[in-house]
């Protein structure tokens, strides 16, 4: 884009100074004025517009004819990538970086691609050639900080998600990622402090509070971390992850019925869970209902057939039930995938002892 051009799009603030802009792009081309120029502009107005089809068409068209112009390869790359084509955006940023290696805006958008296509290792890679280049841009702090993160190297992710913050401490996004970071790294205490101040903030980001509410209950502050798990469920009512973690802590707070609420909610979206439909049949236990909970155990069963703490705790309502032939039969399958765990776990359960089991006694616990 020329410089005008440039100015002209700093004072779009809205879809319809774009749409007016788009127009004249239009108005231009159907006057003959068939430029490299006129159809980036055109190009960068549908892709901001979200009409991302259109925009890759003409971004196509706008490098037929200006195809050595490495940000429309850049804008190319980005809408491609917008619209799910991350092979081919890549290739589009590797053009870019073709014909201006040291464009620092290439490489970190091509690192968030490589990314998102769990290419870890090569992300970090460009990441760093964009640090070379702009070593205070907190953002490729972040972005190499989540990428080493899944490989696994919590340590320098740590290390990582610090730097970002040191240079720009004014978004949530690294805090969290650090303080989940320090959990997995047993650091508690330091990713408590860490979330502290955009909690007191007020700041109202469901993952912020979902991490909050994590070491809360941690610390077996039930009754807070469920406060801003209701607070993170109204933010991202469809995120159930956050409704099973309610659920949890429900359950630690005996809430029953409100559990079970919540785990429903859970299956509703997630079918195919298993530790929801485990979840769900303890609580049903709870709730002193023991045929349907072992209707759940099934559900998990179904989904991962060798689950010991299934088939245990089916052991338990058959008992109840007064089913004492089943209840042996899946208490000896819970033994069978863990003797140790589950030989202990019987002989502490009320229902269990009083079954006249031969294997019970007898079970390996050492």
């Amino acid at each position: 884009m020329t410089a005008n051009s440039i100015i002209k799009f700093q004072h779009m603030t809205s879809k319809a100074d774009l749409e007016q802009w788009l127009a004249e792009c239009d108005a231009e081309l159907e006057q003959g004025n068939d430029t490299g120029e006129v159809w980036q502009q055109r190009s960068f107005c549908l892709a901001q517009l979200q009409r991302y089809p259109e925009a890759i068409m003409s971004f196509q068209q706008a490098l037929s004819l200006d195809p050595d112009n490495p940000k429309v390869w850049c804008n190319y790359a980005s809408t491609l990538a917008a619209t799910g084509q991350l092979a081919d955006a890549v290739y589009a940023y590797d053009r870019a970086l073709d014909l201006a290696p040291n464009y620092a805006n290439v490489w970190r958008r091509r690192a968030k691609v490589l990314y998102h296509q769990k290419e870890y290792v090569r992300a970090i890679e460009s990441y760093d050639h964009a640090l070379a280049l702009e070593p205070t841009d907190a953002r490729l702090w972040y972005g190499k900080g989540l990428a080493s993160y899944q490989l696994g190297q919590i340590k320098q992710a740590i290390e990582y998600f610090k730097v970002a913050i040191a240079n720009d401490a004014s978004s949530p996004d690294a805090y969290i990622s650090l303080a989940y970071a320090l959990i997995d790294s047993n650091q508690k205490s330091q990713a408590f402090a860490y979330l502290q101040p955009w909690i007191t903030k007020g700041w109202q980001d469901p993952r912020l509070l979902q991490c909050y509410a994590y070491l809360l209950d941690q610390r077996s502050d039930h009754e807070q971390a469920l406060h801003y798990l209701e607070e993170a469920c109204v933010l991202d009512p469809y995120n159930v992850d956050l409704w099973f973690h309610r659920g949890i802590v429900l359950t630690r707070l005996k809430r029953f019925p409100e559990a079970h609420e919540a785990f429903r909610t859970v299956l509703k979206c997630r079918a195919d869970s298993t530790d929801g439909w485990l979840a769900l049949g303890l609580v049903l236990r709870h709730l002193s209902e023991p045929e349907a909970a072992i209707a759940a155990f099934d559900k998990a069963l179904a989904l991962s057939p060798s689950h010991p703490l299934a088939f245990f705790h089916q052991a338990s309502c058959y008992a109840v039930l007064g089913q004492d032939d089943w209840a042996e039969e899946h208490l000896r399958r819970a033994l069978s995938l863990d003797t140790k765990t589950y030989a202990l776990k019987a002989m502490k359960d009320p229902v269990l002892q009083a079954l006249e089991t031969r294997f019970l006694p007898t079970a390996n616990t050492n």
